[in-house]
C-alpha cells in the first residue's frame, strides 16, 4: 500500500521566502525613522527568555500551579519565543539545547522519536501531558504550532503526575486567545519541505469574556533523508469563556495527521563482541525500504471548568480524550558486522489507542496559628484501550540485505494488510492525592504529598499467554524543604517515589516479544538551588535516582534484574553580558551504573547513557540594524556506552548551530524572518538508538527559513 502525499506549490513558496529574505530594513521604514522604530520592534532571543525563566508558571500536576522559583524540583521551560527561534518541528529539535536530554530517533525517521532525561527513557503513555492532563503520544510528535510553552520536569514525578517513567514529564501548554491577531507564516527546511501556518485569535463579547484561537498547518515535501518524505496536516482550536467572575471554562481540540515515508536510521546491534563499530556515515543515509511508512493520526480534546469558590478556595474539573490511529510498515534493521552489512526485515502493523482521563481537584489556603497552608486534594481516573490487528500483522524476516557504505536498492514493499482490528488490552489507572505546601516562616517552606495509585491490566485472548500481572498498587510519597533567604533565591532538598506501570509489550526484536514486564518503582533524592539577579540567573541540582534495571541478556531476552543507579549534576545559567550580548549555558554530568543484578553487567555503565553533555549559546542584537539578532551555539555529547556489557562506546562529538532573526514594521504590520542551521559543520556521528543497544545514524547539516507576518 502506497500512501499519496499532498504537495505544496513549491515555486510560490520559494518566491515568497526569497522575497522576504531580500527585504532591506532601511527601505521599509526609512533611514530617518530608525531610532523611533527601534524601541517598538521586538527582537527574538532565547537567551533573553532564560533570564526571566524562574518567574514562569509551571503546571506541577498535584503540586498545582507554581512559579519555577517555588517548585522544589528541576524544571526547564521552553517558551513560544524559544520554539520560534529554534524553528522547532520535532521532539528532537525541541530539546536540542537541553543538556539533560538526549534523543533516540532522527527528526523525520518513521516511528518518530523518544527522549531520555537524566539518562532515563520516557514512555509514550504517561510521560507526556497537555495542560497537565495525560495523553497517549505514541509517535512522540505533537504539532508545536498549537502550544505557547513546553515544560520539562526532570526526574521522578510519581506524586505530581502519577504513574510515569522516572526520567521526567513533558507538559505542553496550549495557546489561548489573547488580543485580536492574525499571523501567517511560510517556511522551507531541508531538503525541500515546505510549510504554511495560520494563527488567528479573537476576543468576543461586551467585555471580551469569550475567546477563540485557531491554528492551521500544512507541511509537505522531501526530507534530508534519502527518498524520505513527510506530509503533515494540523488543526487546533482553543476556546475559553469567563461566565462569571468566579467561573471559567476552556476547551481545546487538536488534530494532527503526520505521515513519513521511506525513512529509517536506527539499527539493532548484532555485532560480534570482537567487532568494532563501523565508520560513521552521512546523516542523509536512510536504510528504510521503499514502501515503508508511519502514518500517525491523533485527535485530542480537553476541557476544564474552574470555579473560584471564594478568595481562598477553588475547584477544578478536567476531562480529556485522545484517539490515536497508527498505520505503519517499518524497517527492522540489524547491523551484522564492522563493514556495515545490515539485514532488513519489515513489520506491517496497524493499531488504535483510545484514551480517557477525568480529574477533579480542590485547593485552598488556611492558617494554623502563624503557619500558612496551601492544601490540594485530587482524584483521577484514566482508561486506555488498545486495538491491534493481531494475529493478522505481518513480520517479514530476511526481506533483504543492505550495506551502510554501498547501498542496495531493495524491492518496493506493497502492503495488503487490512484494518482487522480487535481489542488487545485495556489499562486502567486510578489515583487519589493530597499535598500540603506549608509556609513555616517567610523563609522556610515544606512540601508534603502522597498519591495512591492503582493500575489494572486486562489482556485479550491474543496476549493472555504473556500475562505478567493483572493489578498492582503503590503509594508514591514526596517531601521537600525549601529555604528562601530572599525573593530571588530558593535552596531546596526533595525526595520522590515513583510508580512505573508497564503498559506496552516487549518489542519484536527480542526473544520474548509481546511479553508484559512487571511495574517498576523508583526513588529520587535531589538537592538544588535556583537564583537570579540583575541580568543573570542560575539553577543547579544534584540528584540520585534508583530504578529497577531493564536489560538485554546474552540470548536476547529483555528482562528486569536488579537496579540502575543514576547520579549526576545539572547546571544552567544565563548572563546578560551587555545590553546587546547574552550567554546561556547548560551542563549535565552523569554516572549511571547497574547494581544488585544477578548477571555479568553488575557495576557496568547503563546502556545508552551519556557521561556528560553541555551546551553554550550566544545571542547578539545588532544595534546598527534594529530588530536584527544573531545566535551561535554548540552542544557537546560525551562518550556513551552502547550496551549493558559495555562492549562498545560511542565517541564524543560536538554539534554547532546558528541562526538569525530579523523583525521590522511595515504599514503597522510586523514582519519577522528567521533562519537556522543545525549541525553547522555537517558532523558525522553515531548516537544511541534506544536504551538497549541500538545504534542510530546522526542527523546531517540542515537548514530552515521562515517568514512571518503579524496583522
Amino acid at each position: 500500500m502506497k500512501i499519496n502525499t499532498l504537495q505544496f506549490n513549491k515555486c510560490k513558496l520559494a518566491v515568497v521566502c526569497a522575497s522576504a529574505l531580500s527585504l532591506n530594513s532601511y527601505s521599509a521604514i526609512g533611514e530617518e525613522n530608525v531610532e523611533e522604530t527601534k524601541g517598538s520592534i521586538e527582537t527574538i532571543s532565547v537567551v533573553g527568555h532564560k533570564l526571566t525563566e524562574l518567574s514562569s508558571n509551571n503546571n506541577g500536576g498535584a503540586l498545582g500551579n507554581k512559579t519555577l522559583l517555588e517548585t522544589p524540583f528541576s524544571v526547564d521551560v521552553i517558551s513560544l519565543e524559544d520554539i520560534e527561534i529554534r524553528q522547532v518541528n520535532t521532539l528532537d529539535s525541541l530539546f536540542s539545547r537541553e543538556a539533560s536530554v538526549s534523543v533516540d530517533g532522527s527528526a523525520y525517521s518513521t516511528f518518530g522519536s523518544t527522549i531520555r532525561v537524566r539518562g532515563l527513557p520516557l514512555d509514550y503513555t504517561n510521560s507526556f501531558k497537555i495542560n497537565g492532563m495525560s495523553i497517549n503520544n505514541f509517535s512522540g510528535e505533537l504539532p508545536y504550532e498549537a502550544f505557547e510553552q513546553v515544560t520539562l520536569l526532570k526526574g521522578a514525578s510519581g506524586f505530581m503526575y502519577g504513574m510515569a517513567a522516572p526520567g521526567g514529564v513533558v507538559n505542553y501548554v496550549t495557546k489561548k486567545a489573547t488580543d485580536d491577531k492574525f499571523i501567517v507564516d511560510v517556511g522551507m527546511r531541508s531538503d525541500s519541505v515546505f510549510s504554511g501556518h495560520i494563527d488567528a485569535s479573537k476576543r468576543l463579547g461586551d467585555n471580551d469574556e469569550y475567546g477563540v484561537r485557531v491554528n492551521l498547518v500544512k507541511e509537505s515535501g522531501d526530507t534530508y533523508l534519502e527518498d524520505g518524505t513527510i506530509d503533515r496536516n494540523t488543526a487546533a482550536l482553543a476556546f475559553d469563556a469567563q461566565f462569571t467572575d468566579s467561573l471559567y471554562w476552556t476547551v481545546d481540540v487538536i488534530y494532527n495527521d503526520r505521515l513519513t515515508e521511506n525513512s529509517w536510521t536506527t539499527m539493532s546491534n548484532q555485532l560480534d563482541s570482537t567487532d568494532s563499530l563501523p565508520d560513521t556515515v552521512s546523516g542523509t543515509r536512510s536504510i528504510g525500504a521503499d514502501g515503508t511508512f508511519d502514518d500517525y493520526k491523533n485527535i485530542v480534546a480537553l476541557t476544564s471548568l474552574n470555579w473560584d469558590i471564594n478568595d481562598n478556595w477553588s475547584a477544578r474539573l478536567e476531562y480529556d480524550y485522545s484517539k490515536n490511529e497508527t498505520r505503519w510498515v517499518k524497517t527492522l534493521a540489524y547491523l551484522q558486522n564492522s563493514t556495515g552489512d545490515v539485514n532488513i526485515s519489515l513489520y506491517d502493523q496497524y493499531f488504535d489507542v483510545n484514551y480517557d482521563q477525568i480529574q477533579a481537584v480542590i485547593n485552598g489556603e488556611f492558617e494554623t496559628g502563624s503557619i500558612r497552608h496551601n492544601l490540594l486534594l485530587g482524584a483521577s481516573y484514566q482508561k486506555s484501550t488498545t486495538y491491534r490487528n493481531d494475529p493478522h500483522r505481518v513480520v517479514m524476516r530476511g526481506y533483504g540485505t543492505d550495506n551502510l557504505f554501498n547501498p542496495v536498492e531493495l524491492p518496493t514493499y506493497n502492503s495488503t494488510l487490512e484494518d482487522n482490528l480487535s481489542m488487545a488490552w485495556i489499562d486502567k489507572q486510578q489515583s487519589v492525592y493530597l499535598s500540603d505546601f506549608i509556609s513555616l516562616t517567610d523563609q522556610w517552606e515544606v512540601l508534603l504529598g502522597i498519591r495512591s495509585n492503582q493500575i489494572e491490566h486486562t489482556p485479550s485472548e491474543y496476549f493472555s499467554s504473556y500475562q505478567a500481572y493483572n493489578e498492582d498498587r503503590a503509594l508514591s510519597p514526596t517531601a521537600a524543604v525549601m529555604f528562601k533567604p530572599d525573593d530571588k533565591t530558593t535552596y531546596y532538598v526533595s525526595y520522590v517515589e515513583s510508580f512505573e506501570g508497564t503498559t506496552s509489550y516487549v518489542g519484536e526484536t527480542y526473544a520474548n516479544a509481546d511479553e508484559l514486564l512487571e511495574p517498576l518503582e523508583s526513588k529520587q533524592y535531589e538537592l538544588g538551588v535556583k537564583t537570579a539577579g540583575d541580568g543573570w540567573s542560575l539553577t543547579s541540582a544534584l540528584f540520585r535516582i534508583e530504578r529497577g534495571a531493564t536489560l538485554v541478556t546474552g540470548d536476547n531476552y529483555l528482562v528486569q534484574d536488579g537496579l540502575s543507579i543514576y547520579q549526576g549534576l545539572e547546571f544552567s545559567g544565563a548572563w546578560e553580558v551587555t545590553d546587546n550580548l547574552s550567554l546561556y549555558g547548560d551542563l549535565m554530568l552523569l554516572d549511571a551504573t547497574y547494581d544488585k543484578t544477578n548477571s555479568a553487567v553488575e557495576g557496568n555503565d547503563v546502556a545508552g547513557t551519556p557521561s556528560q553533555q553541555f551546551s553554550l549559546q550566544t545571542n547578539y542584537e545588532v544595534d546598527a540594524v534594529p530588530g536584527l539578532a544573531v545566535n551561535l551555539g554548540a552542544k557537546y555529547f560525551g562518550e556513551t556506552t552502547l550496551d549493558s556489557n559495555n562492549t562498545w562506546e560511542l565517541p564524543a562529538y560536538t554539534l554547532f548551530y546558528t541562526g538569525v532573526s530579523y523583525s521590522t514594521v511595515i504599514d503597522d504590520k510586523t514582519l519577522t524572518v528567521i533562519g537556522t542551521v543545525d549541525n553547522l559543520f555537517d558532523e558525522e556521528f553515531w548516537a544511541a538508538g534506544d536504551a538497549y543497544g541500538a545504534l542510530r545514524i546522526g542527523e546531517p547539516r540542515s537548514f530552515a527559513v521562515k517568514v512571518k507576518m503579524s496583522f
